[in-house]
């Protein structure tokens, strides 16, 4: 009788880790255009900065952000690869993007930081 219920839970056993190694987990996701710090579909957003500056950006979904920095005309960024938060750029105005605050470089050279939403 002990034989036979030790065999039964070795059985069980085995048979649960079998189940076990079939369950998969997907690790957590590198994409950038769905975190939580990304804007929602077609948020116009106002930001201001410490020196009275204000920046304007309309975001589009995760793909794109129209942004009016001061004395200047809109400019249409892409998305592109961000480690954290959200980075839009063309090549030669950058705008960084991490919950409630921006930062803005054009031609690698930062020209306003510590800008926070204003609605």
């Amino acid at each position: 009788m002990r034989t036979l219920l030790r065999a039964t839970v070795v059985a069980a056993a085995l048979a649960g880790l079998a189940v076990a190694g079939c369950t998969t987990t997907s690790p957590p996701s590198d994409d950038v255009t769905a975190t939580d710090e990304t804007r929602s579909a077609d948020e116009t957003v106002v930001f201001a900065c410490p020196g009275g500056e204000t920046i304007t950006a309309q975001f589009i979904g995760a793909e794109t952000a129209i942004v009016t920095l001061p004395n200047q005309d809109p400019v249409t960024l892409p998305a592109t690869e961000s480690a954290s938060g959200a980075r839009y750029s063309d090549g030669t105005t950058t705008l960084w993007n991490k919950g409630e605050e921006v930062l803005v470089e054009v031609d690698n050279t930062v020209v306003l930081s510590d800008c926070t939403a204003q609605n």
